[in-house]
């Protein structure tokens, strides 16, 4: 291929390959990829200290931090590397003239890496690919130092994102499978990824006993998301059904190919690439924004550049169906980057990958400053724009923005779950609510309220707001946020049950009187069969909340079930930091006299779902919140 052609492949994998792409901007997205960083540097236990969807190793996946670049450079080296020794084994079997074989691997690894630095999946997908097709395809021997060298990485992988230890699971399972009972020889495949999961967590400082813990909570952040993170967007069905119809022909196209080769027991490599675009829908169209879209639709090219490995090692031309799925792929992909990227689509981002600047990127950046400059002058606008003062203890910060923090050199001891919206299940709430109840809670906390998704505002960490009104207090502002620092003696709250009813979807219902007017409210709010189901293969309805308030305003909230089974203060309806901070006051009531709720009402909306997807009627428990004031 050339050492062009090789500098071009690594390229596309070093940090901060592109380095106009790299840099991640969006506050939000930002703030949880410096916190990874900043937890790696640390060595904050994941599963106990961090409860996120991305592990000890996540800060591979994005953004630029001094301390960790060189750690990030050497690890994307070596998994460069194993890609490259991976791919030309497969790309030779494509074609066994060196120009075609570079030209299909220049496409997986391009097709694999953009948009460059926002999204980690198409990379994992593309490992996941490249080892079925080594197993089943390329190679005829059971187990190989190339297979032995993807599975350990993938192990690597899996402690990037969750999504990562899903996918390989089920590849390395399936391997396993064949290995039992066709060839009849010991799964090592399985041996290898495990082995490459337990070293890697181990070179990240992580205690071996919690590696089960840090799996199950992941775990518990996975069954929550669909339903916590889900949005629609008009023409989305449209959208994922084109996905959905080029999945399947690209599983026919795999059904043919592997059982050609396999016999019957093709179905396993088939039930992998099911599994891998199963997943891939999921991660597309749960939330449907565009890092999602645009890596599903990635992942239909790749799985069609799989296609065609697949048919030539059968021993068959290429023919139209094969070219004909590869069209498809190019087609749905340009249209999701053309609506994401107007100007900037598909092509446009794949010819620039063969820019000068990005290519030899990776070597600019490692013998200049520039990576660096670039990050001092965000950390210069950051405190610019947000200055804060606290004392010299450990600081957290809710519900999201750890910029903040990272800009000021603040010492950052985060609660389990990092960002406020994620806490999306009782369990998960409770973990942050446990926290702050230790010693290793924050000595002070910034708190912003910042619902996302239109939520209704006290739903995000909705079990911490008692605690941070009993065990902080109030000592002023910060810029966007309120500095509560922790109290020297905590006071107490309690919950006194005021009323328990069931209620129908959609009715009005009158929220109880409380002699000190703060209400707090549990929702057991439960889904039908129909709605368990279209959970599992899309997402449910949305549920809006809509409040009444004393001066007789209507306000609709997004609701998120789990956020409600657990519990949170209904009323008064506090919406921004200052009304937070009257919360805490003796006279708050004549502050917030207009924001009491005086009625609510539950209802589904319809927008990517048929039917409903809610039981008709659900469980309300009101309660009347009592904590001494400040």
């Amino acid at each position: 291929m050339g050492g062009l052609g090789v500098l071009y492949v690594f390229s596309r994998f070093m940090p901060c390959a592109s380095v106009d792409e790299y840099p991640v901007t969006d506050s939000l997205e930002n703030s949880w990829t410096q916190a990874l960083h900043v937890a790696f540097l640390n060595h904050f236990q994941f599963g106990q200290d961090i409860v996120f969807t991305y592990g000890p190793w996540g800060f591979l996946a994005r953004g630029y931090h001094p301390g960790t670049f060189w750690t990030a450079s050497i690890a994307w080296f070596v998994l460069s590397v194993v890609f490259m020794l991976a791919g030309w084994r497969v790309a030779r079997c494509v074609s066994g003239k060196y120009l075609l074989a570079g030209i299909w691997l220049v496409m997986f690894a391009s097709l694999a890496t953009i948009p460059l630095g926002e999204d980690i999946n198409t990379r994992i997908i593309a490992w996941c690919v490249l080892l079925l097709l080594l197993y089943f395809f390329i190679e005829d021997r059971e187990f190989t130092l190339c297979q032995a060298l993807l599975a350990v990485s993938l192990g690597w992988m899996s402690l990037i994102k969750f999504t990562g230890f899903a996918e390989g699971f089920l590849v390395v399972t399936v391997i396993a499978t064949d290995n039992i009972f066709r060839r009849r020889r010991y799964p090592w495949i399985l041996v290898c990824w495990l082995g490459g999961i337990i070293f890697f967590w181990w070179l990240a400082g992580q205690h071996l006993d919690r590696l089960a813990t840090f799996f199950y909570r992941s775990w518990q952040i996975t069954i929550g998301y669909t339903e916590a993170m889900m949005l629609t967007d008009r023409n989305e069905c449209w959208r994922a059904a084109g996905f959905a119809a080029i999945a399947f022909l690209g599983c026919l196209l795999i059904a043919r190919s592997a059982r050609k080769r396999l016999n019957h027991f093709g179905l396993l490599p088939l039930a992998a690439f099911l599994g891998l675009l199963f997943i891939t829908f999921k991660l597309g169209y749960v939330r449907s924004g565009w890092q999602h879209e645009c890596t599903s639709a990635l992942v239909l090219v790749l799985v069609a550049l799989a296609g065609f490995a697949m048919r030539l090692r059968t021993g068959k031309q290429v023919v139209w169906p094969v070219w004909g799925l590869l069209v498809l792929a190019l087609f749905f992909a340009s249209l999701v980057f053309g609506r994401w990227f107007p100007g900037d689509g598909l092509g446009v981002q794949v010819a620039a990958t063969f820019q000068p600047a990005n290519i030899f990127a990776p070597i600019a950046v490692a013998t200049t400053d520039y990576l660096k400059d670039k990050d001092e002058e965000r950390l210069a606008k950051e405190r610019k724009e947000c200055p804060v003062t606290t004392g010299t203890g450990t600081v957290d910060l809710y519900s999201y923005d750890q910029n903040i923090l990272f800009a000021h050199e603040l010492r950052y001891q985060p609660r389990p779950v990092i960002q406020s919206y994620s806490a999306y299940t009782p369990e998960l709430a409770e973990l942050n609510a446990a926290h702050l109840r230790n010693a290793k809670a924050a000595d002070s906390v910034l708190f912003a309220i910042q619902p996302v998704d239109g939520r209704f505002p006290s739903l995000e960490d909705a079990l911490s707001w008692p605690e941070l009104l009993t065990r902080y207090d109030l000592a002023g502002t910060n810029g966007k946020f309120l500095n509560l620092v922790r109290s020297p003696l905590s006071r107490q709250f309690k919950l006194i049950s005021l009323t328990s009813l069931t209620i129908q979807m959609g009715k009005k219902v009158r929220v109880p009187i409380s002699s000190n007017g703060i209400i707090w409210v549990e929702m057991e709010i439960n889904q039908t069969l129909a709605g368990r189901i279209i959970s599992v293969f899309y997402k449910p309805s949305i549920l809006t909340l809509s409040v009444t308030l004393s001066d007789g305003l209507l306000k609709d909230f997004r609701l998120v079930p789990g956020m409600a089974r657990g519990g949170f203060l209904l009323s008064p309806l506090v919406t921004d930091n200052d009304a937070f901070a009257t919360l805490a006051a003796e006279n708050w009531r004549q502050k917030l006299a207009g924001n009491a709720v005086e009625s609510i009402s539950v209802s589904e909306k319809h927008s990517s779902a048929i039917g409903s997807c809610y039981q008709s009627s659900f469980h309300l428990r009101f309660y009347r919140l009592e904590f001494l004031k400040q």
